[in-house]
């Protein structure tokens, strides 16, 4: 057998995305590793993210939030919004926010694809950090001009950002940098 153990972590490249909610009546913005469909009838996706996170305040309280595709060339943004506390830094600015007469999640205008849900349903993981797992019934999905061909998504448009292990990578392979260190200089010191 050609196989080498390397333990109990997931293996493969998964999609990173920025999660956006309403905190304190401004637009905040997280980023997750922790994304994926649950059905596409009705269209049915999940988040995960630890609890005392400032966004899932903002979900908790609207009961709304969105999910933002970043392409490779967003990676360093990308990875600030997700090492910067909300409740400490105002990452309304970071990006440019768009609404939805849908909803009230804040949607990144600069993100190829951004998707609207509703939470259908909260599960609460006490053994994961913590963590709440959003369950969210898809409301409107959002896809920027010139990023589809015949009425699919174009991947090699939309350019959007993976992880493997500890780095970004793009669909092709391409590392883009390091994740949770490349945004590290948009830090203010």
């Amino acid at each position: 057998m050609d196989k080498v153990m390397i333990g109990k972590m997931p293996a493969g490249a998964f999609p990173i995305v920025i999660v956006g909610s309403m905190v304190k009546g401004k637009p905040n913005y997280n980023t997750l590793g922790c994304y994926g469909l649950i059905s596409p009838a009705p269209p049915t996706v999940y988040i995960k993210s630890v609890k005392q996170h400032y966004t899932n305040v903002g979900i908790r309280e609207s009961g709304w939030f969105s999910v933002n595709l970043p392409s490779a060339e967003l990676a360093r943004k990308t990875d600030y919004v997700g090492l910067v506390s909300g409740n400490e830094t105002d990452k309304s600015k970071v990006f440019t926010s768009f609404f939805s007469s849908a909803g009230s999640a804040p949607m990144i205008e600069e993100c190829p694809v951004n998707i609207l849900c509703k939470v259908i349903q909260t599960v609460y993981m006490p053994t994961q950090q913590n963590a709440e797992i959003f369950i969210g019934e898809v409301e409107e999905v959002y896809i920027k001009e010139g990023c589809m061909v015949d009425g699919n998504i174009d991947l090699n448009m939309i350019k959007p950002l993976m992880i493997t292990g500890t780095q970004y990578i793009e669909v092709t392979g391409t590392p883009t940098g390091d994740a949770w260190n490349i945004g590290k200089e948009l830090i203010e010191k």
